[in-house]
C-alpha cells in the first residue's frame, strides 16, 4: 500500500554537493519560523508545511502534545532494524552499518507498489544531538562510492533508484509535568521520475503513518 511507504518528497537542487545540501536542508527544518498549519486531526495530531528556497515542494512537520515517555520515543526512532515493523511495511529493509564521527550509519531500501517504478534505497546517518532532539541526513552517492563497504552494499541493488537528498528532525519539548510535544519534520527527494502529484500523495500518507507508528510503539501498542 502507498500509505505504508517511508516518506518521499521531491527536493530541488541547491547547486551544492549532496552532503552540503542535506545539512542546509536540516538547518531549514530546525528553524521554527514560517511553518504553516494545514491540518488538525481528530486525535490532536497537527500537520504543518513550510516553503524552503529552491525546492519544488514544501517540507512537512507533524506534531502532537501527548502524555508519553520521551526516552521511549527516542528508543523507537533509534531502533533502525525494526523500522519495517514501525512502518508496517514488510518490503522495507533497514539495518545499521556502523558508527563514524559519532553518527550511526544505516541503510534503508523499500519498494513502491506502482507499475514500472523501481525500488528506492539510501544510506543515512543519524545522531541524537541532545536530550530532546535527533537529527538525520542522507549520505550522498559521492560519499558512498568513496567507501568500499558502502559501495559494496549499494551494488547489491543496482536496479533501485538511489536517494541523494533528504534530512529529518525528531524533537520533544516538555509542555507540562505530564505532557510533551513530539514533532517530526522532514524533507526527502524521491529520485527517479515520480511526479510532484505522486510525491504529494506519498508524503501526505506516509509522514502520518511513520509519526503515529513511532508513538504507538513508544506506548507499547
Amino acid at each position: 500500500m502507498i500509505n505504508k511507504l517511508i516518506i518521499i518528497i521531491f527536493l530541488g537542487s541547491f547547486g551544492l554537493s549532496s552532503s552540503k545540501s542535506n545539512q542546509i536542508l536540516l538547518n531549514y527544518l530546525k528553524d521554527d519560523n514560517e511553518w504553516i498549519l494545514i491540518d488538525s486531526q481528530n486525535d490532536n495530531t497537527r500537520i504543518f508545511e513550510k516553503n524552503i528556497p529552491k525546492m519544488s515542494l514544501n517540507a512537512l512537520k507533524v506534531e502532537k502534545i501527548i502524555e508519553i515517555n520521551p526516552e521511549e520515543v527516542f528508543k523507537v526512532v533509534m531502533d533502525i532494524e525494526n523500522y519495517s515493523d514501525v512502518m508496517d511495511n514488510e518490503s522495507m529493509i533497514s539495518y545499521i552499518i556502523g558508527v563514524k564521527d559519532n553518527h550511526i550509519y544505516a541503510y534503508n531500501s523499500f519498494s513502491i507498489p506502482l507499475p514500472f517504478v523501481n525500488d528506492r534505497h539510501y544510506f543515512f546517518k543519524i545522531n541524537r544531538i541532545s536530550d530532546n532532539e535527533i537529527n538525520w541526513t542522507l549520505v550522498s552517492r559521492e560519499e558512498v562510492v568513496s567507501s568500499r563497504q558502502l559501495k559494496k552494499i549499494l551494488n547489491k541493488n543496482k536496479e533501485a533508484v538511489y536517494i541523494n537528498y533528504g534530512a529529518g528532525m525528531w524533537k520533544i519539548d516538555q509542555v507540562s509535568e505530564n505532557l510533551n510535544k513530539v514533532s517530526y519534520a522532514l524533507y526527502m527527494d524521491s529520485g527517479g521520475q515520480l511526479s510532484n502529484y505522486l510525491n504529494d500523495l506519498l508524503v501526505s500518507e506516509s509522514i502520518i503513518l511513520l509519526f503515529k507508528g513511532v508513538l504507538n510503539k513508544s506506548k507499547g501498542f
